[in-house]
This record gives structure tokens, sequence and C-alpha cells, in this order.
């Protein structure tokens, strides 16, 4: 299948959205002490690693040479690694912020910010998408990240 240049774009952006969310739930589930925030952190950083294949394998199925770099392998792997590299420049300011603060809210607002920019990237992905295959992936991908959205929203008004 050709992908249009609107698709590619978008694919390569969640993949790297997911990997990036992936590596920053998995450190801050390290970094806070609280069990029921780690455990959020957990299924947050699971989520991602989800999305992420999901939208690798697309791509994988579709577009894949062999200079393409094989994260989809490291990450179906027990004990993943940190992927420390890909952690974009937003998701390290706010793991120093953990650092320095690390309450329940501060978090789970950090939280809500990544889900809803993830959200606005799929929904604006879905609404170019020409071919309903990719438009059916970043509208399970969208539902998804409002799920995400509601989940936060719903531990924040429990504070």
């Amino acid at each position: 299948m050709q992908f249009s240049e609107d698709a590619l774009k978008f694919l390569n952006l969640g993949i790297n959205s997911e990997i990036a969310a992936y590596v920053f739930y998995k450190h801050a589930g390290g970094i806070v002490k609280e069990k029921g925030l780690q455990d959020t952190l957990h299924k947050l950083a699971s989520d991602e690693k989800g999305h992420f294949l999901t939208l690798e394998d697309l791509y994988d199925r579709n577009v894949r040479s062999e200079m393409w770099a094989p994260y989809k392998d490291i990450l179906n792997k027990e004990g993943l690694p940190d992927i420390d590299e890909l952690v974009q420049e937003t998701h390290k300011v706010l793991l120093a912020r953990i650092r320095g603060v690390a309450t329940k809210r501060e978090v789970l607002e950090m939280a809500l910010g990544l889900e809803k920019e993830a959200f606005t990237l799929f929904t604006e992905a879905s609404a170019k998408m020409k071919d309903p295959e990719l438009k059916k992936v970043f509208d399970f991908l969208t539902g998804f990240e409002r799920n995400h959205v509601q989940l936060i929203e719903k531990e924040l008004a429990a504070l």
C-alpha cells in the first residue's frame, strides 16, 4: 500500500510520541513513591507500548525497509530497556519536575497534559486520513487517549 505524505508524517509522529510517553511513564513510575500512582503510571506505560506496537506494525507491514530500526523487537521483550535517547525534551523537563516535587496532583497533571497532546495528535491524524485502514487506527488511538484523559481526570477529581 502506498501511504500519503500526511499518513507517513502522522505514523512517524505517533510512533515517536508513544515511545517517548512509554519511557516517560516507566521513569516516572520509578520516581514516585505512592503505590497507587505507580500502578497508574505503569498501566499508562503499558498502554503506550501497545499503541506504539500497533502503529509500528502498520508502518512495518506497509512501508518498512531494511533501514528501519527494530524498536518493536526491543519493546516486545520483558524487562524492557530504557530508551532515554527517545524521550522528547518535553518529557525530560517533566521528569526533572517529578524529581523535584512529585506530589500526586502534579504528576497527574503532567500525565494529563501528555495524554491531551496525544489525543490532539491522533484526532488531527484521523481527520486527515483518506485511507480507511489508517483512519480506523487513528480513531482507535484517539478513543484510547480519550480514555486516558478521563482516567486521569477522575483520579484528579478524587484528590
